[in-house]
């Protein structure tokens, strides 16, 4: 994978900010770091994490926020139950990218020995062959009629703000139904780490609020929350907490800054999973 150094990185996200360079980034992205392109040779398993909770729940329609530009996570849905949930997938920007969608649709019929769909050339083929409506730029707060049994999400909680986190869990409560439920893959880990391996998974917590400021961005936004935070932010929001996994656990690191309790393991965790209902 590309390697590159994480504040050069950061720096780079400022000037891209700044200047508003989004199709500059997603060139360098899809044709010299190879981040947008296909990286999976099995199936992930967050994506069946996810289909366990949504079978379980017998959820039939899947509300999924920041998808991407593969849709990877909802084609093997489509895979998976086999076209029978109805799947609405909304982004802020529109980023979705048809070449990558087929890959991820050859990839994942091949792993699951299943018949290829049809080639997507078009939002209607998404719909038609795959039971995916897709929709960006799109917010939760711009779907007015629709109700859906679960809402997915994986590694995106972490790139909200703790204020955009309350609005959007605010929000999602208007979109589900009676009972509905909320599936969550959060990465708690430096995601500077992902593409600088020379730092720790956990580097970002050896700087205060203020200092970190300076690395983070828009483009790369990460609001450092730990599992246990994410725990009482479901309950303050009268949550209740069907499942809760705690996933891979990384080593302390010396220097944590005073803002994290370096006594409670949670602090260290790589990732977590929750599903939560309304009440």
């Amino acid at each position: 994978m590309f390697q590159i150094n994480w504040k050069l990185k950061a720096l780079l996200y400022k000037v891209f900010e700044v200047f508003k360079l989004n199709k500059t980034l997603y060139f360098i992205q899809r044709y010299i770091t190879g981040r947008a392109k296909i990286q999976f040779t099995t199936l992930n398993p967050h994506w069946k994490r996810h289909a366990a909770s949504i079978q379980e729940k017998n959820c039939k329609s899947i509300l999924e926020i920041g998808a991407g530009k593969s849709l990877e996570q909802n084609i093997f849905f489509s895979y998976y139950f086999d076209n029978d949930k109805f799947q609405k997938v909304i982004d802020i920007n529109n980023m979705i990218s048809f070449e990558l969608c087929n890959e991820a649709s050859h990839r994942i019929a091949k792993i699951l020995n299943k018949d290829f769909k049809g080639k997507i050339k078009n939002i209607r083929d998404l719909k038609n062959d795959y039971n995916i409506h897709y929709e960006a730029p799109c917010k939760i707060k711009d779907i007015k009629v629709e109700k859906f049994d679960i809402c997915t999400s994986t590694t995106s909680l972490e790139h909200f703000s703790l204020d955009d986190l309350n609005l959007f869990l605010n929000q999602v409560k208007f979109v589900l139904k009676k009972n509905g439920f909320v599936s969550s893959i959060i990465d708690y880990s430096d995601h500077y780490s992902h593409t600088d391996k020379n730092i720790d998974p956990l580097n970002f917590l050896t700087f205060s609020e203020k200092k970190w400021k300076k690395y983070n961005n828009n483009y790369l936004f990460q609001n450092r929350l730990r599992h246990n935070d994410y725990r009482n932010l479901f309950k303050n929001l009268d949550f209740i907490i069907e499942k809760e996994h705690r996933g891979t656990m990384h080593n302390k690191i010396p220097g944590i800054s005073k803002e994290f309790d370096q006594t409670n393991d949670e602090t260290f965790l790589g990732w977590g999973y929750y599903l939560i209902s309304i009440r």
